[in-house]
């Protein structure tokens, strides 16, 4: 600082300097490394989804001359022409509209797949990706289609947290676009940061650490430390910690299938930390560890491709008498040129000036400037502050309403339903759950209860869910908080497709008052049950009541006839006296 009389003037505003030309090598880099992780995993991809990784000491690397797409790069690059189309502050529906004229139903899978058919439906994001809506919201479509937003923002980490989070939306929901954000933070620091443990911690700033994503980085960062500590450091024994914690035993069952966010993201990482910085090492760590791991690989190797620019990657690789610039897309319809059917070229040079262009338009609109000096230009962006990331979404600490007035008086309330199961290590298991105040899932990646029987000879005509409280209490409300829906085929239209089950067809309250059930009078519920809607929190009110039980009982849905639940949350008040009579039922 400055003393002038007696006054304390501030220093300028800290800023970095970055030329047009590094940005470019970044970008190229980053768009080639991509190409070459998605290509080393493409043989593996799914293969190795259980406790071993692949045994191999390597993979063969699959260098070509023409690339082609698939959705680790395609939708990146349907988000690039979408930004030069729309520019940065694209809405939702312009944004829908760019997704309709140029996707269909080649090449785009789970979560991509399940917008798009809700796209043709009129819906537009985020309801798109909403886990009200997209039964694949968990999945890693984000994630692995908007890592390029990051490399859009370069030194500018809250640009590239907020154009994730929008972009991510478009496909899902929660803590797997808390991963796209993650990722995106990373890839817009890493023009400024070469070490991959800074990377990660910073990318980790990026996310809500009630989220799930932030729980799996800050495990994988915290084993790769421990492992390091001990002096020798071996991946797969942090693989085996990241099963364990994630798929296996130590899981609760919150583990959906080897293309969920959350699994995938882990993998990302102790690729990043174990590969030390070696584009060749980390890309193959992230093949090598299983999973996703065409994914993966791409989205490591495009980090490192951004740190080491393309002019630092691996000769060996990038000899162009083996590896070429043709980027070749298969399945976007209309790009680059409108008028030209599928299959289509572009170059990985002209990618990366589309990135460069864009670039510089997101680094004068957020507070930097370009300048000339000399043959080259220069561009001075601000040096970042503290970035925000989505709110939090703690646990609550217990249940709420009359279940909390009765548990705090000492009146026991006991869940029970019409298949009941109380493991506490395996969430789809554990029908104590309903009453633990845990209504959102989307952050926590708690699953829902479910009443599913397997192998059932035959499948339930009725499905109930009840709290029992061990004296009578004033009954006037019911809230239903439904759980997911169990798909039957992964990539089918949620319309279309037969799920094997998860929702209620019908559905009613009954009170239990000395033994006899009754349906309470004035009874009405808001919104409607939709088959098509998820999660939904269905409110039944009607005149009060009294009794020991309150239940939810109706008709499940699905070919295993079986639904799912994540609370039953009752209103109402403790009697004074509890011998209360119930209310005239009418009978």
């Amino acid at each position: 600082m400055l003393l002038i009389a007696g006054s304390v003037c501030p220093a300028a505003h800290a800023e970095r300097a970055i030329t047009a030309y590094r940005l470019f090598d970044g970008m190229r880099g980053m768009w080639l490394g991509q190409l070459i992780g998605n290509a080393a995993g493409r043989e593996t991809e799914g293969l190795y989804s259980g406790s071993s990784p692949n045994p191999a000491d390597a993979v063969p690397w699959q260098i070509r001359q023409v690339w082609d797409a698939d959705d680790d790069t395609d939708i990146e690059y349907l988000a690039l022409h979408t930004l030069f189309t729309c520019g940065f502050d694209c809405n939702s529906s312009r944004i829908a509209g760019q997704w309709l004229e140029h996707t269909t139903a080649d090449g785009i899978y789970v979560a991509n797949r399940q917008a798009w058919y809700l796209m043709l439906d009129g819906l537009i994001p985020p309801e798109t990706g909403s886990r009200v809506y997209n039964e694949h919201w968990y999945s890693i479509d984000s994630q692995i289609c908007t890592e390029i937003l990051g490399a859009l923002s370069p030194g500018l980490p809250q640009a590239a947290i907020d154009l994730a989070g929008r972009f991510g939306r478009i496909t899902n929901d929660g803590f797997a676009v808390h991963a796209a954000q993650f990722y995106a933070a990373m890839y817009a620091h890493a023009f400024f940061e070469p070490n991959a443990v800074e990377l990660v911690s910073r990318g980790l700033e990026a996310v809500p650490t009630s989220s799930r994503t932030a729980a799996v980085v800050r495990d994988v960062l915290e084993w790769y430390r421990q492992d390091a500590n001990d002096g020798a450091l071996d991946w797969r024994i942090t693989r085996q910690k990241l099963y364990d914690t994630y798929q296996g035993a130590d899981s609760f069952g919150r583990y959906y299938n080897w293309v969920e966010s959350t699994i995938n993201t882990g993998a990302t990482v102790l690729a990043l930390l174990y590969g030390g910085g070696d584009f060749e090492q980390t890309v193959q760590i992230a093949v090598l560890a299983g999973w996703d791991c065409d994914c993966n690989p791409a989205t490591a190797g495009g980090l490192l491709g951004i740190i080491h620019g393309f002019s630092g990657l691996p000769p060996e690789l990038t000899d162009p008498a083996l590896c070429g610039s043709t980027y070749l897309n298969v399945s976007r319809p209309g790009l680059p040129d409108p008028a030209a059917p599928l299959p289509q070229s572009d170059t990985i040079t002209r990618i990366a000036i589309y990135m460069l262009v864009l670039a510089q338009e997101n680094i004068l609109r957020h507070g930097g400037s370009r300048t000339s000096e000399g043959l080259s230009v220069v561009y001075r962006i601000p040096e970042p502050g503290l970035v925000a990331a989505e709110p939090e979404r703690p646990d609550p600490n217990g249940p709420s309403g009359l279940v909390a007035k009765a548990l705090a008086a000492g009146i026991t309330v006991t869940p029970a339903a019409s298949v009941q199961r109380y493991d506490p290590e395996r969430d789809r298991n554990n029908l104590d759950s309903i009453i633990d105040g845990v209504t959102d899932n989307s952050y926590n990646g708690r699953r829902p209860y479910y009443t599913y029987i397997p192998n059932a000879s035959e499948p339930s005509e009725v499905d109930w869910y009840e709290l029992s409280f061990s004296q009578r209490v004033r009954f006037e409300a019911v809230t239903f908080h439904e759980g997911d829906v169990v798909w039957g085929k992964l990539n089918a239209y949620s319309r279309e497709d037969e799920p094997l089950g998860g929702y209620f067809e019908d559905l009613t309250v009954q009170i239990r008052c000395d033994g006899q059930y009754f349906e309470p009078q004035d009874l009405r519920s808001s919104p409607e049950l939709d088959r098509f809607r998820i999660y939904q929190a269905i409110t039944f009110r009607f005149a009060p009541a009294v009794g020991e039980a309150i239940r939810l009982i109706g008709t499940p849905g699905g070919s295993k006839r079986f639904t799912t639940i994540m609370e039953l949350e009752v209103e109402g008040d403790l009697c004074e006296d509890p011998n209360e009579a119930t209310i005239d039922t009418g009978s």
